[in-house]
């Protein structure tokens, strides 16, 4: 796939559309393997460390990390392939940005009047001093970004109250439980793990 020729004209370095970058430069080659990072840096507007003798896996690594760093951006994530040994979440190699970006559909004209409709059904029901809560929780969470090469991802931590095993369920050595939790509807969760069931007093 080439570049779009309207991308070229307009084209500024920065973290705009990164995941799209990524796509044209996947086909990229350069002689020494740690270059295939050091050459996107200018793409991207970023300053990476040269530090020929690194793997290739850490420079694009840390060229990633950089990206979702700075811009928030998570979608550096949509890739499939082998993951890095520098970090798992990421590719082991640009090459495996080649595959088009996962669009969601759009959505229908029903699908939208419908979520009008539901939220509209919820004035009244839900307490405006609840709806301001999940508001300035959602507000308050902080970028996607890397520390210390661990992925940090924006999460609301719902307690789990309540913890039932579920045997009828149980698929040799899966173990199936029902949570309740303080904010969400009943969870049903299959795992390897074992939980000590509990409940409220």
């Amino acid at each position: 796939m080439g570049i779009d020729r309207r991308a070229i004209i307009t084209f500024c370095p920065g973290m705009r559309n990164a995941r799209e970058k990524l796509q044209w430069v996947s086909r990229h080659n350069t002689t020494l393997q740690e270059d295939i990072a050091y050459s996107l840096s200018g793409i991207f507007g970023v300053r990476l460390r040269v530090d020929y003798g690194e793997k290739k896996q850490s420079a694009l690594g840390r060229l990633l990390q950089e990206i979702v760093a700075r811009s928030g951006d998570i979608t550096a994530l949509d890739w499939v392939g082998k993951s890095s040994e520098f970090n798992s979440c990421l590719p082991a190699d640009i090459t495996l940005y080649g595959a088009p970006p996962c669009i969601l559909p759009s959505q229908s004209e029903d699908d939208i009047q419908s979520l009008i409709s539901l939220i509209s059904s919820l004035r009244g029901v839900v307490p405006p001093q609840s709806a301001l809560t999940l508001y300035q929780t959602l507000d308050y969470q902080s970028i996607p970004h890397f520390a210390y090469r661990w992925l940090h991802l924006p999460c609301i931590v719902f307690p789990v109250t309540e913890a039932r095993w579920r045997p009828e369920h149980d698929r040799d050595t899966y173990h199936t439980y029902e949570l309740k939790s303080d904010g969400l509807r009943n969870v049903q969760i299959t795992t390897e793990d074992k939980f000590i069931p509990f409940s409220p007093v």
